[in-house]
């Protein structure tokens, strides 16, 4: 295993340990349409706040937490890409899927849709299963929340 895999996962260990979490759902992301033309999660209603304290959490469902690996700076590569405007980026990047839908997929599926030059099966694997259907809407509603201008 490579050293930036390890670090991953260290870093996805870390942020799912520090996580309270209430009633989990398993969510299967094969049964779910990325086409849908409503949103797959409540993001709408979630909490933005709550999103960023989970995203900022070093560990989270037992593992690495989303900080550890990815960025909010502009060009600036953890482990995973750099979330910094992900709401605009995200729009582009698989026509015909909501914003909102790709980022919740990314997250119960992240091999769904993985960002070319990184590889597939390093994200954690165990969000759908380990976070709460809210923590994730939370998550969701905070990173739609990171826009950019162009």
């Amino acid at each position: 295993m490579t050293l930036g895999k390890r670090i991953f996962l260290l870093c996805c260990c870390v942020l799912f340990v520090g996580c309270g979490r209430s009633t989990q759902v398993a969510v299967d992301a094969r049964d779910l349409d990325p086409f849908a033309d409503g949103s797959l999660c409540g993001w709408e209603t979630a909490d933005p706040v709550a999103g960023r304290a989970l995203f900022e959490q070093r560990v989270l469902a037992g593992g690495a937490g989303c900080v550890t690996c990815h960025s909010l700076e502009p060009d600036v590569t953890l482990v995973g890409p750099s979330l910094h405007g992900i709401a605009t980026t995200a729009f582009k990047r698989v026509i015909g899927v909501q914003t909102s839908n790709y980022i919740y997929l990314s997250i119960v599926d992240p091999n769904m849709y993985v960002v070319e030059g990184f590889p597939a099966d390093t994200m954690p694997q165990n969000y759908a299963t380990d976070l709460t259907e809210d923590e994730i809407a939370n998550l969701v509603s905070f990173l739609m929340t990171l826009e950019r201008e162009e």
